[in-house]
C-alpha cells in the first residue's frame, strides 16, 4: 500500500474514532500509552542505576540529529518534558510495506513535575489535526488548512517538535525517536513475551500469522502484533491501541517476572541492545546531560508514573480524524508549568 502525505487530511468514517477521551482508569487499561513510548519511559526511569560508565557507552551507541525549538533546562530544576516518537521509518529491520517519507505512528510527551515526584506519560493521538508549523515548507501554501500530526515528520524532527509545541503549550527539552527495530530489541533482550491468544490472529498487511492459545512473541512478531490493524476489531487505530496494551502488558510482565529492573546487568544489555536504533537530539549525546535525565527521571520512581491520553473530539470534516476538544486544553494547563 502506497502512503501519501495528503492522506492526512481525510480519510474514511469509521465509528471506533469518533470516541472522544474516556473515563480516567488504572493506567494499565488505558488506551493512552503507545508500545514504543511505553517501553521507553520504563527503561529512562531505571537507566540511573547503571552508572556513569554505562551511561557513557549507551550515549555513544546512540544516533543523533540537530533540533531545533527545544527549551534550555541545563540546571534540571522544575519540570522537564521529552517528546517520544514511536516512527514508523523503514530501516530494513521488517518487511513493513512501501511508505512515502516517515510518521509518527505514536507520540508521547514524558512529563515529569517541577518537584520530580511525578512522571505523566501524555500520549497525542497520531490522527490529531492541527495547523502546520510557521516554518513548514511542506505546507507553506495553505498554512491554515489543519494536517494530520503525524505527516511534520516526514519535514524532520524540529517541525513534529513544532507542532508538538504548537497544539500543547508544553515546552520540549528534548526529543527520543524509536524505529521499528528499536521495539524489536527490546522484545529480543527480553528474550521474548508470553503472549495467551484466544483465536488464531492473520493481517498479511502486518506480516502476522500467529496461532491461538499460549506461546512466546520474538521481535518480529511483537511488533507485527503492535502493528495490526485488520487481525481483530473494526480495522481502525483504536483497535490498534488495544494490540499494543496486550503487547506493553506481556512486556511489563516479562520485565517484572525476570526482575529486570534491579538487575543493572539485565538492564545494561536491555538498553545497550535497543540504544543502537534510538535517535535523540544531539544535547542527549553528552553523557553528563543524559545521566542527569536519567537521574532526574529515576526519583520519581516506578510506582508514581501514569499514562494519559490527551483529550480529544471528532474533527468536524472528518470524523476519522480528531482534534483538540476543551477538556485537552483544560488537560494541558495542568502539565504547562508544573
Amino acid at each position: 500500500m502506497t502512503y501519501t502525505r495528503r492522506n492526512h487530511q481525510l480519510g474514511p468514517h469509521t465509528e471506533a474514532q469518533m470516541a472522544t477521551s474516556q473515563p480516567k482508569r488504572p493506567w494499565y487499561k488505558r488506551k493512552g500509552p503507545r508500545i514504543a513510548a511505553g517501553a521507553t519511559l520504563c527503561a529512562v526511569a531505571v537507566a540511573a542505576t547503571l552508572g556513569f560508565i554505562a551511561t557513557n557507552h549507551l550515549a555513544n551507541n546512540l544516533h543523533t540529529t540537530e533540533v531545533s525549538g527545544l527549551a534550555s533546562n541545563s540546571n534540571h530544576d522544575g519540570p522537564l518534558n521529552i517528546l517520544v516518537i514511536g516512527s514508523d521509518g523503514r530501516d530494513g529491520s521488517i518487511n513493513a510495506g512501501e511508505a512515502e517519507g516517515r510518521r509518527s505512528d505514536s507520540l508521547m510527551i514524558l512529563h515529569l513535575n517541577s518537584t520530580h515526584t511525578q512522571a505523566t506519560g501524555i500520549q497525542i493521538p497520531r490522527d490529531t489535526m492541527v495547523k502546520p508549523p510557521k516554518n513548514s515548507k511542506e505546507y507553506a501554501s495553505d498554512p491554515q488548512q489543519p494536517v494530520q500530526i503525524n505527516s511534520f515528520l516526514d519535514e524532520g524532527d524540529s517541525q513534529l517538535v513544532s507542532a508538538v509545541t504548537d497544539l500543547t503549550g508544553i515546552p520540549l527539552d528534548h526529543s527520543v525517536d524509536v524505529s521499528f527495530g528499536g521495539f524489536m530489541s527490546v522484545i529480543d533482550a527480553l528474550d521474548g513475551i508470553t503472549m495467551c491468544l484466544p483465536e488464531a490472529l492473520h493481517d498479511p498487511d502486518a506480516n502476522l500469522n500467529l496461532p491461538a492459545g499460549c506461546q512466546t512473541l520474538h521481535g518480529k512478531d511483537a511488533l507485527a502484533m503492535a502493528r495490526t490493524r485488520h487481525a481483530i476489531g473494526d480495522g481502525s487505530d483504536l483497535a490498534r491501541i488495544k494490540h499494543q496494551q496486550q503487547v506493553m502488558a506481556a512486556i511489563l510482565d516479562k520485565v517484572k517476572k525476570d526482575n529486570v529492573l534491579s538487575n543493572p546487568t539485565k538492564m545494561f544489555d536491555l538498553l545497550n541492545k535497543a540504544s543502537s536504533s534510538i535517535t535523540v537530539d544531539s544535547g542527549l549525546k553528552d553523557q553528563k546531560e543524559l545521566a542527569a535525565v536519567l537521574k532526574s527521571f529515576s526519583q520519581a520512581g516506578l510506582d508514581r508514573m501514569e499514562f494519559r491520553q490527551l483529550p480529544v473530539e471528532p474533527y468536524p470534516l472528518d470524523p476519522n480524524r480528531v482534534q483538540l476538544s476543551n477538556d485537552g486544553e483544560a488537560f494541558l494547563k495542568s502539565f504547562q508549568h508544573d
